[in-house]
């Protein structure tokens, strides 16, 4: 009997499917932003990028995306005001060297559009955005995009400013290469 039950479980065990989550290691990363000053466009970017990505398109909700950039590494092309910005005041990248992304809930809407809500942490304060994106997948390879919208203030960064926008735009534009990683 306890042959036969040993025997019953192994097979049981054995016969279970095994869950595979796709994991894309990222080949090129874009993080910019963009923000009005004086009634000018000011644009600029981050670099550092560093992600783990693990999404499948038809099943986006089991997905975990997480992606960080270093702050000292902000460049809008002109050094006195990355300069600025780095201080206490706006990134303070001494206190704050990463800002991050992290996924809580996926979904899919039409084609190959995709929402998000995530967690941004960005000098301290973690808050939750909704991010639209999409991903284009082309054989092995594939390209995450997204943008959306935050207020500075609620993380800190800067004062109120007659001259400077509360509104940013963050812009993503990461491609990506497949890996297949067993689920334990």
């Amino acid at each position: 009997m306890k042959k036969c039950l040993v025997f019953f479980v192994c097979v049981a065990l054995l016969t279970v499917p095994t869950i595979a989550q796709t994991a894309w290691k990222p080949t090129k990363a874009a993080v910019t932003f963009s923000i009005k000053e004086a009634g000018l466009g000011v644009e600029g970017s981050f670099d550092g990028f560093a992600g783990t990505l693990l999404f499948d398109p038809a099943k986006p909700e089991t997905g975990k995306l997480l992606a960080t950039v270093e702050t000292a590494t902000l460049d809008t092309g002109i050094g006195a005001r990355d300069s600025h910005l780095r201080k206490r005041a706006y990134f303070d990248i001494a206190r704050h060297p990463r800002i991050s992304l992290t996924s809580v809930g996926l979904e899919k809407k039409d084609g190959n559009a995709y929402a998000g809500v995530f967690d941004l942490t960005l000098k301290g304060t973690t808050r939750r955005v909704n991010v639209p994106f999409t991903f284009t997948q082309t054989g092995n390879t594939a390209q995450f995009t997204g943008s959306f919208r935050i207020n500075r203030l609620d993380y800190k960064v800067g004062k109120s400013n007659f001259f400077l926008s509360d509104n940013v735009t963050i812009t993503l534009s990461v491609a990506v290469k497949e890996q297949t990683v067993a689920a334990k």
